[in-house]
């Protein structure tokens, strides 16, 4: 977004796209004033030609950029945007509503995350870290190998280091000095500029010189819900749910955090992503294992965690749940619920299926 940028339209020299035409009318109308300028777009639009798979933005606005992606990218690629006002997010929706490849989402500019990676990735409203209170966006799991990131809106640059009010420019130089990109500044306007990078790919000879099994130290970039990336210094690195931890977590982040430095074990490296496949919980101690050795015939009283059609589940151990099926709860007036605790016998053990089989006391 740019301050006076819907204004900046009635002063276009050149024919705009119809759907260009098309968003600057939607922002006209509700008063929207800070759309993606002329200058802007075009750039966006020059680079969403080259983009093959998916575009993402954060920071829709009223559609003026989104508009420039779409009339710039290729038959078959998806764009997908994230717009954090609901009303606008409502009337951006409206401008493409005849355009199926183009889906605009409200919420916080993380949500771009469910959707990537991306060929193009514009950062135009969250991600970008400009202000105190917003991160910068991690490109691992975000921005494909080879992939394009824009961040808008800068005033050009006229010393080293980079100022904004008089203090050196952190986000800018968080960019243009980024270790995964090749970066630039680009001049659009004599008052306006922005930082293009191209995600650098992983050198081949260091990702394949990664083993199976090897134990490995890396920075934890994102914790999306099906996963953990990690950045095994310029190599990313991705860790499944299953592989987290051996607990039942409903979400990654009960484990790790972004920024958090962890240990973990190579399983595979996918030549295709260019990835190396973790596991965080291959270093830790199988509880099942060690519950095994003296847990069979033990009486433990325990909440009940889930209650299933075949039967409840019944904390044991830490972080361990056993099966009271069906036939043995047959006899009892009333189901135990969720919660409820209940006096159990471990009277099976499958190390192989890894169940805990149980019965009532």
């Amino acid at each position: 977004m740019a301050i006076s940028g819907t204004d900046a339209y009635d002063r276009a020299a050149e024919p705009l796209p119809p759907l260009v035409r098309r968003a600057v009318a939607a922002a006209r109308r509700h008063g929207f004033a800070h759309s993606c300028r002329p200058e802007q777009g075009r750039l966006l639009q020059l680079l969403a030609s080259g983009a093959r798979g998916r575009i993402g933005e954060t920071g829709t606005g009223c559609g003026v950029g989104l508009a420039w992606l779409a009339s710039g990218a290729r038959e078959g690629v998806r764009l997908f945007s994230v717009e954090r006002n609901a009303e606008r997010a409502r009337i951006a929706a409206e401008v493409f509503a005849d355009r199926p490849e183009v889906r605009v989402v409200h919420g916080e500019w993380q949500r771009i995350g469910d959707h990537g990676p991306y060929d193009l990735l514009v950062l135009d409203g969250g991600g970008h870290g400009k202000a105190h209170d917003d991160g910068t966006a991690g490109l691992f799991p975000l921005l494909a190998p080879g992939g394009t990131v824009v961040i808008d809106d800068f005033t050009p640059a006229a010393s080293w280091p980079p100022l904004h009010h008089g203090v050196p420019d952190r986000a800018r130089m968080h960019w243009l000095n980024h270790p995964l990109l090749h970066a630039a500044e680009v001049r659009l306007a004599d008052d306006l500029s922005t930082v293009v990078g191209t995600r650098r790919p992983p050198s081949a000879d260091r990702l394949h010189a990664l083993e199976r099994g090897q134990i490995c130290r890396g920075v934890v970039t994102h914790t999306p819900r099906f996963g953990v990336f990690v950045d095994l210094d310029g190599i990313e690195g991705f860790i499944r749910v299953p592989e987290v931890t051996w607990r039942h977590i409903d979400s990654v982040d009960e484990v790790v955090r972004v920024g958090q430095e962890i240990t973990v074990e190579v399983l595979d490296i996918d030549a295709e992503r260019q990835q190396a496949q973790l596991s965080l919980k291959a270093l830790e101690p199988d509880p099942m294992a060690k519950f095994a050795r003296d847990g069979l015939g033990r009486v433990v009283r325990g909440a009940v965690t889930h209650v299933a059609p075949f039967g409840v589940f019944v904390e044991v151990a830490d972080g361990l749940q056993g099966l009271v099926h069906n036939d043995a709860l047959a006899h009892l007036s009333v189901r135990p619920a969720t919660g409820d605790e209940l006096t159990v016998e471990i009277v099976g053990i499958n190390l192989v299926l890894r169940r805990i089989s149980l019965a009532l006391v």
